[in-house]
């Protein structure tokens, strides 16, 4: 299969059936949803829950202000992100207007936009949707690429340990490993399947990651 010609925003291409330098891109930028999400989360949550908690004082406004505008700017980030990794480039949003002047008009015109309000709810969805694709990426990759290539290594486990091949599991003292060229095989071509796998779940994540983009941080 080959890739169409890129548009801006990533759309309007093929999915390939094998890894290309796209699929590493989305790669890293699930796996960074992660570390990313943990902190952008608990920054939401605790800002959110304790301006909420406090709003009926002058303590609570000023927190969720710091909420929101904190939000704010990790989108800011988050869209540069997606740029340079899914090839996805969503306009930032008009900066907010007071509705009148001074301290209490700026808290307002913070808490009163929408935009703000999306990024929050942005950075809180991270979290979930960083576990998901971490998880999905880490797995499958780590999995199928040591699978396709074992043929590779695989005289490594009887040289220095000792073992066969590759043990597979050990049950009251029976173990199985992976150690005639059938099975040897095998794997590999299991391997081959994982990857080519990854590739399309990895596609599929990045898409909806970049329908949260454009719908979120816009």
């Amino acid at each position: 299969m080959h890739e169409k010609r890129r548009t801006k925003g990533g759309c309007g291409m093929t999915t390939p059936a094998i890894p290309t330098g796209r699929t590493w891109r989305e790669t890293l930028h699930l796996i960074l949803d992660l570390p990313l999400g943990i902190l952008s989360f608990s920054y939401v949550v605790v800002l959110l829950a304790f301006g909420l908690g406090t709003s009926m004082t002058f303590l609570g406004l000023p927190v969720l202000v710091a909420c929101v505008g904190g939000a704010r700017g990790f989108a800011a980030m988050e869209r540069a992100r997606a740029r340079a990794l899914l090839g996805v480039d969503v306009p930032a949003p008009a900066t907010p207007t007071p509705p009148r002047p001074g301290f209490v008009g700026w808290i307002r015109g913070m808490l009163g936009n929408g935009a703000n309000w999306r990024a929050a709810l942005y950075a809180f969805l991270l979290l979930p949707m960083g576990i998901l694709g971490f998880t999905l990426a880490v797995v499958l990759w780590s999995v199928g690429l040591s699978a396709a290539l074992y043929p590779l290594y695989q005289w490594v486990f009887p040289r220095y340990v000792g073992w066969p091949g590759y043990r597979l599991w050990e049950n009251n003292g029976h173990s199985h490993y992976l150690s005639g060229w059938p099975e040897i095989a095998a794997t590999c071509v299991a391997g081959i399947v994982l990857v080519l796998l990854a590739t399309q779940v990895v596609r599929g994540l990045a898409a909806v990651r970049r329908g949260m983009v454009r719908g979120l941080l816009r």
